[in-house]
């Protein structure tokens, strides 16, 4: 109770409603909270199960590529370099270790071999058994995303990225400044010296076989279409799949390419712009008797083949499919070169039956579909 101005007295009370309201809302606000810290605390363990699940993950994804990598060095060394059965190896990688042990398993055959290989990464080990076949081969240069048949000199300032494998028949020498990136294998009939960085291994003093790179003159007994003297394409060329297109002269050519065909260069090979295809079904080889030049800035979709003269690359520039060179190569700076993993051990062995070319310069050629030594032209 209490006293007015007035000397009026009156009673100021608070009603037990509104007390009961006010206590609901503290309630309801403490549940609130607590739900809301109950959801903070399971997202919160969620995000820290999710990052470790996503990096156990990548952990496991990277002892299965160390291990798969021991097998493809194991497979390399039997079949490519004769190596005698059994041996062991540790290949020292940027990711990890790896642990080969390769051996001769009868069951499975006269040429069969298991290779063991113990992937360690980041404090993580797997163990993988495979059986290979371990019959003794020779690689071809065009499985390679870089064959030079000379030496291999990257000077001061070159930057060259090989997606693939590279192979040097002479010295692989990188310069003081230079560099040579190789996502695949690095190997050379001479020494290798300077910065060389490989995804896979590194194999010096190891030869591989020539034979499979067909010769100018079987090519133009074959060619479905003849050209006499220079010839300029600026916007590319269209084939039917199998077709040998021989220029007898220099060719200068960009724009787009269609069909899976060779283009065979008696002279010299320029590319005015841009090279690319116009499908993913298109795949062409260019083999070439004098130089090729591919300015600075220039992508090119294609297999380059130089039969002895030389390859120039310049800066900035980007090939699709592979590039051999017979004779010698010359590089830019920031140079990447990609190897088309469609290409197969058969490309140059299309055995197509021919008739005599007629007025028009075209000699038609008869594919028997069921022929199978015309249909492995390509990869599959």
């Amino acid at each position: 109770m209490r006293h007015a101005g007035n000397g009026v007295l009156w009673y100021a009370m608070r009603t037990p409603g509104v007390r009961h309201q006010q206590g609901s809302v503290y309630i309801v606000a403490l549940l609130t909270l607590t739900v809301l810290g109950i959801l903070a605390t399971a997202i919160g363990w969620s995000a820290l199960v999710q990052a470790q699940q996503a990096q156990r993950r990548e952990v496991r994804w990277r002892l299965e590529s160390l291990a798969q990598s021991g097998v493809t060095y194991a497979t390399w060394e039997r079949r490519y370099n004769g190596r005698r059965l059994p041996f062991t190896h540790t290949l020292s990688l940027s990711e990890g270790t790896v642990q080969i042990r390769a051996e001769k398993d009868p069951a499975y055959g006269d040429n069969a071999m298991k290779v063991t290989t113990t992937a360690t990464s980041r404090g993580e080990s797997i163990t993988r058994t495979r059986i290979v076949d371990g019959t003794p081969q020779r690689r071809a240069p065009f499985e390679f995303a870089l064959y030079v048949g000379r030496a291999l000199v990257v000077p001061p300032g070159s930057q060259i990225t090989v997606k693939g494998d590279v192979h040097t028949a002479g010295l692989l020498s990188v310069l003081t400044g230079g560099n040579l990136q190789v996502e695949g294998a690095v190997i050379s009939l001479g020494r290798i010296s300077g910065s060389v960085a490989q995804t896979l291994y590194r194999e010096p003093f190891s030869s591989i076989g020539t034979h499979s790179i067909v010769t100018l003159p079987e090519l133009r007994m074959k060619a479905t279409q003849l050209r006499v003297g220079a010839t300029h394409l600026p916007f590319g060329l269209s084939l039917s799949d199998g077709s040998i297109y021989y220029v007898q002269g220099d060719l200068r050519i960009g724009g787009t390419l269609q069909g899976r065909a060779i283009v065979v260069v008696e002279g010299n090979l320029y590319i005015l712009s841009n090279l690319d295809y116009r499908d993913e079904d298109t795949l062409f080889v260019f083999v070439v008797g004098g130089n090729i030049q591919v300015p600075s800035g220039r992508r090119v979709r294609s297999i380059l083949v130089d039969q002895g003269g030389t390859v120039q690359l310049g800066d900035n520039t980007h090939i699709v499919g592979g590039v051999i060179a017979m004779g010698s190569a010359s590089f830019g700076t920031n140079v990447v070169i990609e190897h088309d993993p469609r290409v197969n051990a058969n490309l140059f062995q299309q055995e197509a039956r021919a008739e005599e070319i007629d007025d028009d310069g075209v000699r038609p050629v008869e594919i028997d579909d069921d022929d199978e030594t015309i249909s492995p032209f390509w990869g599959p």
